[in-house]
């Protein structure tokens, strides 16, 4: 049971990086566009985040889980950990936080105080069920997106917006401004 949670948080995770990536790929039948793929972001949640961090925000550093379900993403440092109640990710991107609101697939944004930074909080149009919450925070001029998603054997005693930039702000002095 607790694998197939994981398995479904970390797809929630993957769709949300799809939904704010865009929908750029070739049609069927049409040659992939050429040029330089995307940079990666200098900041990399799994190597740059100390465990102890991660214990901090009640996560279990054991749990880590690179990329999305193991597959490098082209322009994202993407990093996961979850506890019995949450799944948390991070997304390190080179969006902007401008694209980040621009999203159509993002509602509800609020902004929110991150020691100085300029951050949002928001919810992906398709969880109406509204089990997951992300904190979007700049870093370098581009977004850093902190996502926690309700996923475990037991209920979540928190609500995931508050969660969420709870974990943000304890975070955010790890993240490069």
């Amino acid at each position: 049971m607790r694998g197939r949670l994981q398995v479904r948080a970390a797809l929630g995770a993957m769709c949300s990086v799809v939904l704010l990536a865009g929908c750029g790929g070739a049609v069927s039948g049409e040659s992939a566009p050429v040029g330089p793929a995307p940079a990666d972001p200098v900041f990399s949640p799994c190597d740059d985040i100390p465990d102890d961090a991660i214990r901090e925000v009640g996560m279990d550093p054991a749990t880590e889980e690179r990329d999305i379900m193991g597959v490098p993403q082209p322009g994202w440092n993407i990093c996961g950990w979850n506890n019995s109640t949450h799944f948390l990710s991070i997304f390190s991107s080179t969006q902007t936080m401008d694209e980040v609101r621009r999203n159509d697939d993002f509602e509800d944004f609020a902004p929110v105080d991150l020691a100085g930074r300029e951050a949002v909080s928001f919810r992906d149009v398709a969880d109406r069920e509204r089990t997951r919450c992300d904190v979007a925070m700049t870093s370098g001029g581009f977004a850093v997106m902190v996502s926690i998603s309700e996923s475990g054997p037991e209920p979540a005693n928190e609500e995931p917006c508050d969660a969420a930039l709870r974990i943000a702000r304890t975070l955010a002095d790890y993240i490069p401004e």
